[in-house]
């Protein structure tokens, strides 16, 4: 097959003011036009440029032509590889490139029908495809994708008893595992309740019985109109098992994350992709010592939570000394009394003030630390009385009755409003609650949707909450004050919206675990814009907008590819 070399090295040009990238500008330095024998010019293929041994990847949209159109700012002259995004296609030349100086260099790229469908699909798409009751789908949807996609699972060929197997070695894996490296839990786990049902219905469905799967491979629509108005940029990093799992960007630009599996802390430089890292010594063998949640405070200096069992506290990394300090909490839960401490501190949140918020879900407790006395205050995240009230009906959602299934309370994310006080997301109960920074009165607020799994959020300078409502696929808004709710349906099924920020004009963004869509809700119209990441099985987590620049952009972690990747909307 005729190999073709691109010279056109990488180079990403600043503006002056900030630390963002410029917006794209220039006469384009590459461009072409993508087609197929199907259907002529394509629009919505993403075609990405990385220079060769290089790290950072640069990817645009073809236009309703199937046009695409590198900026002369994004790239500059050197040797790189191409490669193209576009569900149910292959390129027909397996090597593309091309060579380019300084002048513009045109490379048109000619595809074919893949046949191979079922390992472009995201998770997204396998759950629209596969057969099953809503039930079944939703045990896929909360469960598997935290570790990997869902293709291996699909795509496997276990039988039932396989499956029980199989299952029964997972549970023991704890989140933030990876296929290619598992983390065991310090606690042995069986089979658990609904495993022999639920390893029947993967035998069903996967390619035990059969050599293709016997329901049709259904696809989300390529990206168009203003939807392929965007630059990504990824910054690939140092270890291929590192999950970036929060991704912040501080006041100097320099982006900040925490690796979900280990216990790093690490620093890309987006003006250079030089990523540098720094590993806490409190962790332990045996245990999962990575780190969830990442904030900055007012310094610009990296606290982050634990998530991992056997655990206790957060850690705050000083960046001037390159060294950290952690603190542990007072009370942990009774069964900590049995052996290692048994806590889950991974979500955290700085005041205004300084004071950092952080909550157990195992103990339900939260605790606010005072950084400058070492005093940590612990309040009853949800006391007894709250847990008894029954705030809402029994409700069913397609089909599912949350109640009959054992629907529970599990503490997740946490923000605090402008007089400090605690709010924090119930995910198993719908639910968001309230502590009193200075009382410790508590307050549950049901969301309207039931069973609508709210999970992490932002807050903004009105003290309304953004939240995204993971299991009920929509994005909701919170006021404070008021005590109201309000909703967006997330009109991509099985999206699961993780996180939810607004940036500086009041757009909505949020990323998903089952879909590498990243989303941005007007909420004024109810108009959604979804711009598809390069990389299939991305898995992000967290959001930080960035409204330093001439237009908002947005950084994520891929939590399952080691990047993190950089949203560039060209067009309100």
């Amino acid at each position: 097959m005729r190999r073709i070399v691109l010279l056109v090295g990488i180079g990403l040009m600043f503006g002056t003011s900030g630390s963002s990238l410029a917006p794209p500008s220039g006469s384009p330095i590459l461009d072409g036009i993508v087609t197929s024998s199907a259907e002529g010019p394509m629009e919505g293929v993403l075609v990405s440029a990385k220079r060769v041994g290089g790290t950072i990847t640069v990817t645009v949209v073809t236009d309703e032509q199937g046009r695409f159109s590198f900026p002369a700012n994004r790239l500059t002259p050197g040797e790189y590889q191409l490669r193209i995004r576009a569900i149910g296609y292959d390129s027909e030349d397996s090597h593309l490139g091309a060579s380019v100086g300084t002048a513009k260099r045109e490379v048109d790229i000619k595809l074919k029908k893949t046949r191979d469908l079922a390992s472009q699909l995201s998770d997204a798409e396998w759950l629209m495809s596969v057969p099953g009751t809503y039930e079944q789908k939703r045990r896929l949807f909360i469960n598997c994708d935290l570790c990997h996609s869902f293709a291996p699972i699909l795509k496997s060929t276990y039988d039932a008893s396989g499956w029980m197997t199989t299952l029964a070695r997972m549970h023991n894996w704890i989140p933030g595992s990876l296929l290619t490296k598992p983390i065991l839990s310090p606690f042995h786990k069986g089979a658990l309740p609904g495993d022999e049902e639920f390893a029947n219905y993967l035998s069903s469905v996967n390619l035990s019985s059969r050599p293709t799967h016997n329901f049709q491979l259904k696809m989300l629509p390529r990206p168009k109109g203003a939807d392929t108005r965007v630059v990504v940029i990824e910054y690939d990093l140092p270890r291929p098992d590192v999950e970036p799992h929060d991704a912040v960007m501080d006041a100097e630009g320099m982006v900040w994350y925490s690796d979900y599996a280990e216990p790093v802390v690490g620093r890309l430089n987006p003006r250079t992709g030089e990523v540098r890292e720094w590993r806490d010594p409190l962790a332990k063998p045996g245990y999962n010592g990575g780190f969830l949640e990442v904030e900055l405070d007012r310094e610009g200096n990296p606290w982050a939570g634990r998530p991992g069992i056997g655990f206790n506290g957060l850690a705050k990394f000083d960046k001037k000394t390159g060294t950290f300090r952690n603190f542990a909490f007072p009370v942990e839960s009774d069964r900590a009394k049995k052996g290692p401490p048994i806590m889950s501190t991974g979500f955290i949140d700085i005041t205004r003030d300084g004071k950092v918020w952080d909550r157990d879900i195992f103990s339900k407790k939260a605790f606010r630390l005072d950084p400058l006395t070492a005093e940590i205050r612990a309040f009853d995240g949800f006391p007894p009385e709250i847990m008894s009230k029954d705030y809402r009906p029994k409700a069913t959602i397609k089909g599912y009755d949350a109640r009959a299934a054992g629907s529970d309370h599990l503490l997740y994310g946490i923000r605090s409003d402008s007089e400090g006080n605690l709010y924090e997301t119930d995910i198993e109960g719908g639910n968001i609650l309230k502590i009193d920074g200075m009382t410790g009165k508590v307050t549950m607020y049901p969301t309207p949707t039931p069973d609508s799994g709210p999970r992490r959020m932002h807050i903004d300078s009105e003290d309304r909450l953004w939240i995204g409502e993971y299991y009920g696929g929509k994005i909701a808004m919170f006021d404070s004050k008021t005590g109201k709710f309000q909703e967006w349906s997330q009109p991509i099924p099985w999206y699961g919206p993780y996180d939810v920020e607004p940036d500086r004009n009041g757009y909505l963004w949020t990323g998903s675990m089952s879909s590498d869509l990243i989303t941005r809700l007007n909420p004024k119209t109810g108009e959604f814009r979804h711009y598809l990441l390069p990389s299939l099985g991305a898995n992000v987590r967290r959001v930080d907008v960035d409204n330093s620049g001439t237009q908002p952009a947005l950084w994520v972690g891929e939590n399952h590819r080691a990047r993190i990747a950089r949203v560039e909307p060209l067009s309100q």
